[in-house]
């Protein structure tokens, strides 16, 4: 069991870990309210609790506190810059700039734009590599892996088989920042004109996503265990209890 947890994926291992703490932390805990006040009342204390704490949680990672940042909890798509078009002719896409590079507007790296060119590069490369690796797949030629075998006949293609120069910047209408460079194989090949463009990315997504869920549930539970309250506390006060089958 450990060695095929060891040799499963990292999103795997992840899973299998968050479904081992939550049976573990909250399922114990369920356990110990069971044997006070039954299966019923305890899961409606229990999701109560635990939606409030959440409830609670996403709202200091969505709007923060003094001295608290926010976005804090779980992490949504950082900013980054995104490859949208590639090709060796001219290419149209919705922004007019792409039409006329490396001419009209673009301009070279400048004091702005200058720490971006590692990872507008990086992103290049990137694209270029799985690009590559797709056509090869098609062609059936083997393109090495991560885990290939060292001493096995396949290609080596890496991001950084690729050169990716004549790099410019340019505004698009609305602000959006855009880039285009050339790029190629250092091998051999044609030469490829890529673009991509500024993404702002969502960061607080996740943390919304607590928050609008946690409120529901919390809304949810609330009343059934209001109601179960109540029937506990007539029971105690002199009211008739329903029948004893045995332990909870």
């Amino acid at each position: 069991m450990t060695h095929a947890l060891a040799l499963a994926p990292t999103f795997t291992k992840g899973v299998a870990v968050i479904v081992c703490a939550f049976v573990l932390f909250v399922g114990s805990v369920y356990v110990i309210l069971t044997a006070v006040f039954g299966l019923r009342m305890a899961y409606l204390l229990l999701a109560v609790s635990l939606f409030g704490w959440m409830l609670v949680l996403s709202t200091l990672w969505t709007f923060g506190a003094p001295g608290t940042p926010k976005d804090l909890g779980p992490r949504g798509t950082e900013k980054h810059w995104q490859v949208f078009a590639a090709g060796t002719a001219d290419i149209s896409t919705k922004y007019p700039q792409t039409t006329f590079y490396p001419a009209g507007h673009w301009q070279d790296p400048n004091a702005a734009t200058q720490p971006s060119v590692d990872t507008v590069t990086s992103a290049m490369q990137n694209f270029l590599q799985l690009q590559a690796a797709q056509q090869l797949d098609k062609q059936g030629k083997n393109v090495c892996t991560p885990t290939s075998n060292p001493l096995s006949n396949c290609l080596l293609l890496t991001p950084s088989s690729f050169i990716v120069q004549d790099m410019k910047f340019v505004t698009a209408n609305g602000g959006t920042q855009l880039a285009a460079a050339h790029g190629f194989y250092q091998l051999g090949g044609p030469q490829v004109t890529v673009f991509a463009y500024r993404d702002q990315g969502s960061v607080p997504v996740y943390s919304y996503g607590f928050l609008g869920a946690s409120l529901i549930l919390f809304l949810v539970h609330l009343p059934f265990l209001d109601k179960a309250e109540r029937t506990r506390k007539e029971i105690l006060t002199g009211g008739s209890a329903p029948p004893w089958y045995g332990p909870a």
